[in-house]
């Protein structure tokens, strides 16, 4: 960050539901960590909820497949 821009932002690197690396100009009003730790767990449930949505289909899909090869 350029010295000077703005004593009171900061570059925050996050990860998104998409897994894409962000970086966000951020104000330093709040506790980062604090921010990081919410964001995570909000993150985490999100993420379990799409793999399991992820595997429901996927399972799905195979078993699918399985019957339309069995014919």
């Amino acid at each position: 960050m350029k010295k000077g821009a703005h004593p009171q932002m900061q570059w925050i690197s996050y990860v998104t539901q998409s897994g894409r690396l962000m970086n966000v100009m951020m104000t330093k009003i709040h506790h980062v960590g604090k921010v990081y730790h919410f964001r995570a767990k909000r993150q985490m449930a999100e993420s379990i909820g799409q793999v399991a949505k992820f595997k429901r289909r996927y399972e799905q899909q195979q078993q699918e497949n399985a019957e339309n090869n069995d014919n």
